[in-house]
């Protein structure tokens, strides 16, 4: 065979396995994100497998261990799933009873994780004064069952009329 026709096939070999180690490699380190009641139910097929699961940090579920570094608490959703987590670490500052959290971790047994890393979601920290939480959820919200369209019925923040050139 002569060398103009080995070379395209060496080089285009070459690429395909590359490709290849890089797809299947991606597919290993791949982290799920799960609802909380699909990662319930998927006890027994998650296994040692990291993912990511969020709720709301259960009021009267945040507990110190006997390490000043190892707290546990309990995440909930709206259908009432709960899931106990294990973390260690130092917590971010915004972590709070009720707050939103999404964390990252395995199983270690049915209903409960051991969380490598976790991220509070802040709304608060975007919104203009004066504007409670309740408040902002409820204007999303209301802008997410319209469709998204740019002006709601009615402003959130004083339940006038909206502005469609103000921003939230």
């Amino acid at each position: 065979m002569n060398a103009r026709k080995i070379v395209p096939v060496v080089v285009a070999v070459a690429v395909l396995g590359g490709g290849f180690a890089i797809v299947a490699s991606s597919m290993q380190s791949g982290v799920f994100n799960l609802t909380l009641e699909e990662a319930l139910a998927a006890t027994d097929t998650l296994g040692s497998k990291e993912f990511k699961v969020g709720g709301n940090v259960l009021a009267g579920s945040v507990a110190k261990g006997s390490n000043t570094f190892e707290t546990s608490f309990t995440i909930t959703d709206i259908g009432n799933h709960r899931l106990d987590c294990l973390y260690q670490g130092a917590l971010p500052d915004p972590f709070a009873e009720g707050r939103e959290v999404i964390v990252q971790g395995h199983l270690e047994g049915p209903g409960r994780m051991r969380i490598s890393k976790i991220t509070v979601k802040c709304p608060s920290k975007y919104q203009e004064a004066g504007v409670t939480e309740e408040q902002a959820d409820q204007y999303y919200k209301n802008k997410y069952e319209n469709g998204h369209k740019e002006a709601a019925p009615t402003d959130a923040r004083q339940g006038a009329k909206a502005d469609p050139n103000r921003t939230f």
